[in-house]
């Protein structure tokens, strides 16, 4: 199924392919046009409209709202509807310290259990990409590619959902507190990024203390962007 032309653009950002099931489809489009605000805070998403925009069903449609509905992205409203949830930074305070323990120990175990094979050869790939890039969603795009290969190669499917949610939300952050700013912070997030260099490195030489502190620290990069601009 084609996506509609507000969202093709999003893809970049957090899925490259649409997965099979409708319901996941309509998950997906909504979740990237929501995390990179394609979709405003407050905004009412109407069935109907959004029938027609995605060319899928009232089911799949309804499921998917569900779930975003569950991760806090989306709230329903008796007699009103379902609207895009507010951006809350009274909340940073609460996600950044699970996330930051969370990312530490995905770190951990990576390195812990990361076998004598070499890196997905996308990592080199996006690691060049740092000092190239120039757009702000684009460089959160790499950072949020890297942080999940991070994630995959703890192999723990319980942290990785986990994290998954986490990151989502953090990135609507992120990107919110750019919007407030006169330029978005390209070069000092690609400054930060390098930490992914150390990163990798780390896990490879399974030294587990060392790649938990390193990811700890860089989760930390976010928090302390928006509070410059809460």
């Amino acid at each position: 199924m084609a996506r509609s032309a507000s969202s093709a653009d999003a893809q970049v950002l957090l899925f490259d392919e649409l997965p099979a099931t409708q319901a996941e489809q309509a998950y997906r489009i909504l979740l990237e046009d929501i995390v990179t605000l394609r979709l405003d805070p407050g905004e009412v998403l109407a069935e109907d409209a959004l029938r027609e925009r995605l060319g899928l069903g009232r089911t799949p449609i309804r499921e998917a709202l569900q779930r975003l509905a569950s991760e806090d992205l989306v709230v329903v409203l008796p007699r009103r509807g379902v609207i895009v949830s507010q951006i809350n930074v009274a909340d940073l305070t609460e996600i950044y310290e699970v996330r930051s323990k969370l990312e530490g120990l995905a770190a951990r175990l990576a390195a812990e259990r990361f076998g004598d094979g070499e890196l997905p050869p996308e990592v080199a790939a996006d690691l060049a990409l740092i000092p190239e890039v120039t757009d702000f969603v684009a460089l959160v795009a790499v950072d949020r590619r890297l942080h999940k290969v991070v994630h995959r190669l703890a192999r723990n499917r319980y942290l990785f959902d986990n994290l998954d949610w986490y990151l989502n939300l953090s990135i609507r952050l992120v990107l919110a507190a750019a919007r407030r700013l006169p330029s978005a912070p390209v070069e000092e997030m690609a400054e930060t990024m390098a930490d992914f260099h150390d990163l990798y490195a780390a896990i490879v030489a399974h030294d587990g203390d060392r790649a938990e502190a390193i990811a700890s620290r860089h989760a930390g990069f976010s928090e302390g962007m928006l509070r410059r601009t809460a």
